[in-house]
């Protein structure tokens, strides 16, 4: 069940819900709409929220603090009159920003974003040394290929398998994971930096980044993030 929050204006709300139907159609999907930052942060303590849709007015150091700061696997949406500017040089992934004036435009622009990081509450299954395991892919940063062995770089932990990587880029690009280079798959939602030959992620690790890639990349994902 994917859990949508909101803090923001009335009108906006409704239109974002309407958008957002379309988006999870296919999906479980739950919201509940707040007036104050109080009463969200209270019901985030008891339950896990997978989205949460603010108005610009709620980007502030603190508040960021206590929601996007504390709430590392959730995506979050901005809602302004001008995106650009209140997003200046914010490259987090899971941070988006839409007007106010065109959200059924920017809802559907991000559309293929909302829906792979939000699926990420699914659970990827493997054996690991003959133990079964069930992954959440939002909490898997990234797959690194070494020889023969896949190795999961995860929150709980490094595992390994025996896989090939185009059979894992298959399975991982629905929920967006990116192929960055020949030897790595990493969790766009937990990169919060691109640079010139690499990506950061949450963790402050640099991955690295072919050329080819990046090119292919660049334009699939990039022009969303910066228009």
């Amino acid at each position: 069940m994917i859990r949508v929050a909101f803090l923001e204006y009335e009108k906006e709300t409704k239109d974002i819900i309407f958008e957002l139907s379309k988006v999870f159609n296919e999906l479980d999907w739950t919201f509940r709409h707040y007036r104050k930052a109080s009463d969200l942060a209270k019901v985030m303590k008891k339950q896990e929220i997978h989205l949460f849709v603010f108005d610009e007015m709620f980007k502030t150091p603190r508040l960021e603090s206590v929601f996007v700061h504390d709430n590392p696997n959730a995506l979050f949406i901005y809602v302004c009159k001008n995106a650009l500017a209140t997003k200046d040089k914010d490259q987090r992934s899971r941070v988006l920003y839409i007007e106010k004036d065109h959200i059924v435009e920017d809802i559907k622009k991000y559309e293929s974003i909302i829906l792979s990081q939000c699926s990420q509450v699914d659970l990827y299954n493997f054996s690991y040394d003959g133990v079964h395991v069930n992954l959440a892919y939002e909490d898997i940063y990234y797959l690194e290929k070494i020889d023969k062995m896949v190795y999961f770089h995860t929150k709980k932990g490094e595992f390994h398998k025996r896989v090939n990587m185009s059979e894992l880029e298959t399975i991982f690009a629905p929920y967006g994971f990116l192929r960055v280079h020949v030897s790595y798959l990493v969790n766009a939602k937990h990169i919060v930096a691109w640079n010139k030959d690499e990506v950061q992620i949450i963790t402050q690790e640099n991955i690295p980044m072919s050329r080819a890639q990046k090119r292919k990349l660049m334009a699939q994902i990039k022009p969303k993030m910066t228009e």
